[in-house]
């Protein structure tokens, strides 16, 4: 029965002197009694039945439960394989981060005034369910950082903790004397100590 054509006076709690009737929900939220349930053929507010509350918690039971992780390493995996998935997954991370704090930028450019560009802003993260904190974050570094000066061997995090150095686009191509890899975030932060900054 749709919705418009239920009778809004049906009672929702029937009960005799020391009866109290059994309440049943439906899987929106609505309370009524199981007779109630029962002459109308479903709930008398929308029409679910209490089975269609069973299933529908059911189904969000199965939704939520905890998936089992995807493993790519192979059990007999070396370290330096578990390490190589591990800097692959950063990158691609920093690229995430990156491409999220260009859109932050286009949808609320630096240069406006802060409550013009701090509102769309905090629009944009709500529609995308993050933090509008870490969107603030993403869109500092990648302001810091135009395309052409990024470093895709630099993570993310190297990044932004040289966002603030001055010397920030001939340092980020010159990895410290001694470095087995690239940048490590330890690193970027000596040479913010180191610069001052």
């Amino acid at each position: 029965m749709p919705e418009d054509e239920v009778d809004a006076d049906i009672p929702l709690y029937r009960s005799e002197p020391g009866l109290t009737a059994v309440v049943v929900k439906c899987h929106l939220g609505h309370l009524a009694a199981r007779e109630t349930f029962e002459a109308v053929g479903g709930c008398p507010y929308c029409n679910h039945t209490p089975g269609e509350r069973i299933a529908a918690l059911r189904t969000k039971r199965l939704a939520n439960r905890a998936r089992p992780s995807k493993k790519t390493a192979k059990p007999d995996a070396t370290f330096a394989t578990v390490v190589e998935e591990g800097v692959e997954a950063v990158r691609r991370a920093s690229v995430v981060k990156f491409t999220l704090g260009d859109i932050a930028l286009d949808v609320a450019p630096l240069h406006e005034a802060h409550i013009q560009g701090i509102r769309p802003l905090v629009e944009l993260a709500e529609a995308l369910d993050i933090p509008s904190s870490t969107l603030t974050r993403y869109r500092r570094v990648a302001a810091a950082w135009p395309h052409e000066k990024r470093d895709s061997r630099a993570s993310w995090s190297v990044h932004a903790i040289l966002a603030g150095h001055p010397d920030r686009f001939h340092l980020i191509k010159q990895p410290p004397p001694g470095s087995k890899r690239e940048w490590t975030c330890q690193e970027a932060r000596n040479a913010m100590r180191q610069s001052g900054s």
